[in-house]
């Protein structure tokens, strides 16, 4: 498919584009839909969107990458089938006021790997949030985006997932976030070292993942009486096996590991190997605890190791897609050159993106 042709602003036909980034979770992967913190990272891969006004009630979206073209009247919009999060915002828009009164035609590419972990779903609804909304004369905040996103990909939809890749995809930097007992978000310092995401170029059930990674704890943590918010762990029933005993052992592990790597990202100044190495043990549980990666990243990891990094994981709900390694300073190229060698596909990256962007023409 070609290029759809975007002309300069002309009359009434107003230019927006809107763009927004990919992230990394570094601490707290599989515990924001227990309400826990968490810290991530925006990376400067982003999803892009041009759009220019049509004169009548016509959205018209082309999505180049994958071939597609998608047109919904203003007026008569079907019911979005799942995870179809581009017509589920535009439903969002019209139930909450922010629809706009034209159509207008868009073009959406991206550099985020697709499907593999990096968020580059909600990087696009981010940004379809917020062109939708500035074509409605919304001026843009960021943490309302992140809301929106929110709305629009896990409540419209009733799914199992969080909040935080809608947060970094919307508010970018590097940061820290909690849900519990309300939302707040503090920008931190990005950590030390050159990192790298490492692509296992393997399928992921995102919903599926999640739903059993989240639905099977609920049930465990509910049956122990345990409070993960104010540190309550009574004694266990007697009448759990030991698949039950090692999810909530992973459960635990998760949340002091991302405690203590928080606590370094807040302070500043941890070095790549202080990090790292707890970036490899936040892995360890999510691999060997509650089984969300796979024989291939966990390969592709020890390998990082191997070429000199400090320490990585996977990232995302798992069961294949992408991970990430952090290298000491100098030392990422080699890897990168030898990871090419073995026909691994591997992106450099670098942390605290900016969050999602408008551009008005």
């Amino acid at each position: 498919m070609g290029r759809i042709c975007l002309e300069p602003n002309a009359g009434n036909r107003m230019i927006v584009n809107a763009s927004a980034p990919g992230r990394i979770c570094l601490f707290g992967e599989h515990q924001d839909y227990f309400g826990l913190p968490v810290a991530a990272a925006a990376i400067d891969l982003r999803g892009h969107i041009r759009s220019a006004s049509r004169s009548d009630r016509t959205v018209e979206l082309h999505l180049l990458d994958l071939d597609e073209v998608h047109t919904w009247n203003l007026d008569a919009l079907p019911e979005p089938g799942p995870r179809a999060y581009w017509l589920a915002a535009l439903h969002v828009a019209r139930r909450e006021g922010w629809l706009p009164e034209n159509g207008w035609r868009a073009e959406v590419t991206s550099a985020i790997p697709q499907q593999a972990g990096a968020s580059s779903s909600s990087a696009l609804t981010a940004a379809w949030c917020a062109l939708i909304a500035t074509r409605a004369g919304k001026a843009l905040d960021r943490e309302w985006v992140a809301h929106a996103t929110w709305r629009v990909e896990v409540a419209f939809f009733d799914e199992p997932g969080g909040m935080m890749d809608q947060v970094m995809c919307a508010m970018g930097g590097v940061r820290t976030v909690d849900f519990h007992p309300a939302f707040a978000t503090q920008p931190v310092s990005c950590p030390e070292g050159e990192w790298l995401l490492i692509d296992s170029q393997q399928p992921k059930d995102t919903l599926g993942i999640l739903s059993r990674a989240k639905h099977q704890r609920l049930e465990l943590l509910e049956e122990w009486g345990a409070s993960l918010y104010a540190g309550v762990f009574p004694e266990r029933p007697k009448i759990w096996d030991l698949n039950a005993h090692r999810l909530m052992d992973a459960t635990v592990g998760i949340q002091s590991v991302s405690a203590d790597g928080r606590a370094l990202l807040e302070t500043g100044g941890a070095s790549c190997q202080a990090i790292g190495q707890r970036l490899t043990e936040h892995h360890r549980w999510l691999s060997e605890g509650i089984d969300v990666s796979t024989e291939r990243i966990d390969t592709l990891l020890e390998q990082a190791a191997q070429l000199g990094a400090c320490g990585g994981k996977i990232t995302g709900s798992g069961g294949g897609g992408t991970a990430f390694a952090v290298f000491p300073d100098g030392k990422r190229q080699p890897a990168v050159d030898a990871f090419r060698a073995t026909g691994a596909r591997v992106i450099p990256i670098n942390l605290g993106a900016e969050g999602v962007r408008i551009e008005i023409n």
